[in-house]
């Protein structure tokens, strides 16, 4: 390893001033309504997709400590995106300890497509070497993850994702209606009690929600559109070239998973199986569709959903799947690339949907749909949640029978309690 090539990523450590001019530093420091991090000074993996910001937050973890009278010599930042060799990042660390003595703070960037990375890192936690270090770590994919979560060794694992509508709100919503996100319990009652206080704000939630649906939750849609009112076409560029790179990275066809994506854009929000998929795009068997869409969720790029029966605690992975990208922006640049159009208000329930889904994932974990005699879009517990984005939505609109019932609606808002079943606007329920 040259010691140019480390020096040159850490221009602090000659002069602190030279955080300020981070072209990241800049980005995430400059906005109106910035995003707030923590910085908790423990040993994280930090796991997300690309361009949702893990760059940047590292690099104001550095700002964070200079400003705090850390020696700037202490801080080690190393993108390990131009690395194959696992041994490099420890011959990276080591670099620092001769450098310097005492308490070190190394961030590892992009390290997971490192062949062996993991390696390194259990050397680091189990060494000397990593004696007296607080280490930061981030990657693009959770494939390695399912193989290796580090057992036993000090080291917290922390999800980074775009934002969802509640925390977009909570950066761009006004102070009354950011004091009233907060928690409610999961029932129609206990969400009920939260919307009422948020059905003042609702002019403000839908204007916030609208632009949800056409930015979502990336930091550079979100701040291009909020700010100048439209996302270049640059942006969509380069959010489809962070898949076309992690699928070369990976081995992966960009043909395939091309095909792959568009079968999910036409059957999104809908059951399909994956013969389905292979037939109609002809792809070679429908083992060839079940890896993709695996690696594509390893991505952080989407998320499968399958069917749950009354009285079962396991999804039934055999049976037909739905898939949704973890983000609404996703959809924009898969339908713009893919199909070379826009997206219309025909697309505009099933993006919600999409929305839905990511907001009970995050919330709650695995998430399934119902399909017996009735299909329901969401099947949580006890809890069916039916989606009907229409104007005039009545209790006649949810006819599968659960313990507890919740229709998302457009706009309207009524409890009855006696039946358990919550009409609730969409927008609103996202907030809670």
């Amino acid at each position: 390893m040259e010691i140019k090539q480390i020096t040159e990523q850490n221009p602090w450590w000659g002069n602190k001033e030279r955080i300020a001019e981070d072209e990241k530093v800049i980005e995430g420091s400059s906005k109106k309504h910035p995003v707030k991090y923590d910085f908790p000074e423990e040993n994280t993996l930090i796991i997300g997709p690309r361009q949702v910001g893990k760059t940047t937050y590292l690099k104001l973890f550095v700002k964070h400590l200079i400003e705090k009278g850390i020696d700037p010599k202490r801080i080690l930042y190393f993108s390990c995106d131009m690395i194959r060799d696992f041994e490099e990042i420890s011959e990276i660390v080591r670099f620092s300890d001769q450098q310097i003595d005492g308490r070190k703070y190394i961030l590892l960037d992009e390290v997971t497509f490192v062949e062996g990375w993991q390696r390194s890192i259990k050397y680091l936690l189990d060494s000397a070497l990593g004696k007296d270090k607080v280490l930061y770590v981030t990657g693009s994919s959770s494939i390695a993850l399912k193989k290796e979560t580090f057992p036993g060794r000090v080291i917290k694992t922390r999800n980074f994702l775009p934002l969802t509508f509640k925390e977009f709100c909570a950066v761009f919503g006004s102070e009354s209606l950011r004091t009233e996100l907060t928690k409610a319990d999961f029932s129609p009652a206990g969400i009920n009690q939260i919307a009422k206080k948020l059905t003042f704000h609702f002019s403000e939630i839908e204007r916030h929600f609208n632009n949800y649906l056409k930015c979502g939750g990336f930091p550079r849609s979100i701040y291009e559109f909020v700010e100048n009112g439209k996302i270049r076409d640059e942006t969509y560029e380069i959010y489809w070239k962070w898949i076309v790179s992690d699928i070369a990275k990976a081995g992966k066809s960009g043909r395939t998973t091309e095909s792959v994506l568009q079968g999910v854009l036409k059957n999104y929000g809908t059951r399909y199986s994956m013969n389905s998929i292979a037939k109609e795009m002809e792809i070679g068997s429908h083992v060839t569709v079940r890896d993709y869409l695996e690696f594509l969720e390893d991505l952080f790029v989407a998320r499968n959903i399958f069917p749950r029966e009354p009285g079962r605690e396991t999804a039934s992975f055999r049976r037909m799947r739905k898939t949704y990208f973890i983000d609404p922006f996703l959809y924009h640049v898969f339908k713009k690339q893919l199909t070379k159009t826009e997206t219309d208000e025909n697309d505009i329930p099933c993006l919600i949907e999409g929305i839905v889904a990511e907001k009970l994932i995050r919330d709650h974990g695995q998430v399934s749909y119902y399909c017996q005699h009735k299909e329901v879009d969401f099947y949580l517990g006890d809890t069916g949640i039916e989606l009907k984005w229409q104007k005039n939505v009545n209790k006649r609109d949810f006819k599968a029978q659960f313990k507890n019932r919740i229709l998302l609606s457009r706009t309207d808002f009524e409890f009855f309690e006696q039946e358990n079943l919550l009409i609730i606007p969409t927008p609103v329920f996202l907030l809670i």
